[in-house]
């Protein structure tokens, strides 16, 4: 019975150890498919949308317009304790005024900023730097979009560039292995296949480039996105638009860019404001005062500038406009030489297979095909982006715009 018990007990003893070395394998087994999931993470997917959102949610400039905005709240509420103070100063008798706030109390002190503050300036002030500001809000998303969709777009069209470099490659590597064959025959000369060689030397240094390009547009997305540099992105837009200009109506483009652009809003709430200051002004000081003729000077030119805005905004628009035509132009142009490349090539091979041309004349046909096809992509990203910035032309434009915060406010 003991001997039983003993046997029983060894047994037991073999079986947790067994169980233990393989609960030790699967740990293994389990990290070190860890590690390889981890090394073989799978690339980022990214459609256009997904990064303008990215960049739009990393964006440093978007939270301190969004602190700007709030501590403009706060200096309007410090506008309106102003506005009460100044009626409350201005609706009292000097004994009064001596009663509540001491014999020391200069009345006569910081006056114009009291008659400002109880004709709302400051509160106006605030005001319209919310609004501005908010609008600033407006411009720099879509100065975010614009970016970002330019720097997906410049990753597109590098990987068309490797795409189409390698065709040219594998075109100037068949080339070669031709002509090495005709050499052997007899039938090409040394200088033929010095030609081919050297055409796939070059395909490959274009190819080399492609990969360069490429590795550089990666890195300027990923940067502006704030991802680390070692993430891989797929992207998953693929396709080029093109929306001719002739569905474009630049009358109403004007029209929206005027009622919306952040210049004319500033303008107006800058004529608003110096309309109060040179009450202010000329209600206190005397017309032959400077402070009085300068409070003047200012409402003229706060006048002359309203309508100047809206003139530089319609110029904006048109210039544009014109950009986007010049850049379809060139676009039109190129799908006319990519044409004559394709053309070009194809005759060529033709005639080099009939004998009635030499390699060289088959590869450099290729090599221009492959130029015009990748001068095509670019003109196309050109055009693009200038879409992008004649559709984003009612808020965001060439004409620089500095919102002020509540900072520069003083009540």
């Amino acid at each position: 019975m003991k001997r039983i018990i003993s046997l029983l007990i060894l047994l037991l003893l073999v079986l947790g150890t067994f169980t233990n070395v393989a609960a030790a394998e699967d740990a293994v087994e389990v990290q070190v498919t860890s590690v390889e999931t981890m090394e073989e993470a799978e690339p980022m997917m990214l459609s256009m949308e997904d990064a303008v959102r990215i960049a739009t949610e990393n964006s440093r400039e978007m939270w301190k317009i969004d602190d700007a905005i709030a501590q403009v709240k706060e200096a309007r509420k410090d506008a309106k304790n102003a506005k009460d103070l100044a009626e409350l100063i201005m609706g009292m008798s000097l004994p009064e005024i001596q009663a509540v706030f001491g014999p020391e109390f200069d009345v006569t002190s910081n006056q114009v900023e009291r008659i400002l503050a109880k004709n709302n300036y400051y509160i106006i002030y605030a005001d319209t730097q919310q609004e501005q500001l908010e609008k600033s809000r407006e411009v720099l998303l879509a100065g975010i979009e614009i970016e970002t969709k330019s720097l997906y777009y410049n990753v597109l069209l590098a990987e068309k560039s490797i795409e189409i470099n390698k065709i040219n490659l594998s075109k100037a590597e068949e080339q070669l292995r031709v002509v090495n064959l005709k050499f052997n025959n007899g039938s090409a000369t040394k200088a033929e296949v010095l030609n081919a060689e050297m055409a796939v030397q070059k395909a490959k240094t274009e190819l080399d480039s492609a990969m360069d390009d490429y590795n550089i547009a990666e890195l300027n997305l990923l940067n502006k996105l704030q991802l680390p540099f070692d993430t891989k992105l797929t992207l998953t837009d693929k396709e080029f638009t093109y929306v001719p200009t002739e569905e474009i109506n630049l009358t109403e483009a004007i029209e929206q860019a005027k009622a919306e652009r952040p210049e004319i809003l500033t303008a107006e709430n800058n004529l608003e404001l110096q309309k109060i200051e040179t009450h202010a002004y000329t209600a206190y000081y005397t017309s032959n005062l400077r402070q009085h003729k300068a409070a003047k000077e200012k409402l003229k030119d706060a006048e002359l500038n309203v309508p100047q805005a809206y003139k530089d905004i319609e110029l904006d628009v048109r210039k544009s406009y014109l950009n986007l035509i010049k850049a379809e132009r060139a676009l039109i142009n190129m799908e006319k030489t990519l044409e004559l490349a394709k053309e070009a090539a194809r005759i060529n091979q033709l005639l080099y297979d009939n004998g009635m041309a030499t390699n060289l004349d088959v590869l450099e046909a290729n090599a221009g095909l492959a130029q015009a096809e990748i001068g095509r992509y670019q003109l196309l990203v050109a055009y693009n982006i200038s879409k992008l910035m004649f559709d984003k032309s009612n808020i965001f434009g060439s004409i620089a715009t500095s919102p002020q915060t509540s900072e520069s406010a003083e009540f």
